[in-house]
């Protein structure tokens, strides 16, 4: 009798466990295959391994003062950006601000350059999934140098390579993709799960020669963002005030965004209740057992 309890307890560990079983598929997946259609384009969406992702852009253009005093947000509200622009397997993005100039604001990047001027804009790619996954890792096919500026006008002066630019981009996991007449601060407050900053560093490679990591382990990986899952994902051009980070970094970050990393996982709850069939197969197990055991005492 002893060991049919022990092989009951056996196969109901094996039925719970079973419901906490996970498939976790990890997936790649590049921008350089979207075709810019033109002026005006500034959503595409593609599927990756069996995910659809669609990809549109955001920015604080709104031109809405709420603080006249304050000269790095004149325009606080979010609008969607006018174009995407590509280059390469990269893609940026023109808000309603920019110009193809480098002076306040760079249509060739993803950017919150401007601090110079009289608005400092944050550019966002929203990135909603057909179903929940965590963001692990983003590449990107250029970023934009360091750089000083004189007092007549903003003037572009290169002080660092590339390889060696020291960027950020803000990510955010979000409960819902409605960005349109809110505030960045609105979002983090409202619809943010999580959010953090991360280091842009250097690859090497031709297509994607700029990578940033999400929830690992060390300094500029946006280490609090591991396991987190949603739907919704913003990916910008640092807004530290917001999302996390240095303010001091801000106004010389910009990117082209060109793929990203991602996990998806079909893991049920340990405390899941067992579907109807597996108490079946329970209920079945344990007449078995005491079935044998009553053959065995005749």
């Amino acid at each position: 009798m002893l060991n049919n309890i022990k092989n009951i307890s056996l196969i109901a560990a094996l039925l719970v466990s079973s419901s906490a079983m996970a498939s976790v598929t990890t997936t790649s997946g590049h921008f350089g295959g979207v075709s810019d259609t033109g002026n005006n384009f500034n959503q595409f969406e593609v599927n990756f391994g069996g995910v659809d992702v669609k990809v549109s852009g955001w920015s604080d253009t709104g031109n809405v003062s709420s603080n006249p005093s304050n000269s790095n947000d004149l325009d606080p509200i979010i609008e969607r950006a006018v174009d995407f622009e590509k280059y390469g397997n990269g893609w940026s993005m023109k808000n309603t601000d920019e110009s193809s100039s480098g002076n306040c604001g760079y249509s060739h990047s993803a950017d919150n350059l401007g601090s110079g001027c009289d608005y400092q804009d944050y550019d966002f790619f929203l990135l909603e999934f057909s179903e929940a996954v965590t963001l692990n890792s983003a590449d990107y096919s250029w970023r934009h140098r360091d750089y000083t500026h004189t007092s007549n006008g903003y003037v572009y002066t290169e002080t660092k390579s590339e390889a060696t630019a020291s960027n950020q981009v803000s990510v955010a996991a979000l409960r819902s993709g409605s960005l349109d007449q809110s505030t960045w601060q609105d979002v983090k407050d409202n619809q943010t799960i999580a959010s953090n900053w991360s280091q842009m560093r250097y690859s090497g490679t031709d297509k994607q020669a700029y990578y940033t990591n999400f929830g690992q382990t060390g300094s500029g990986n946006a280490s609090n963002l591991a396991n987190t899952s949603s739907n919704f994902w913003l990916i910008g051009a640092l807004n530290a005030a917001v999302f996390g980070g240095n303010t001091s970094w801000e106004g010389d970050d910009g990117m082209k965004l060109a793929g990203i990393t991602f996990t998806t996982s079909s893991q049920s709850p340990a405390t899941s209740v067992p579907e109807p069939s597996s108490i079946a197969l329970f209920g079945l197990a344990i007449a078995g057992l005491f079935a044998s055991s009553r053959k065995k005492l005749k």
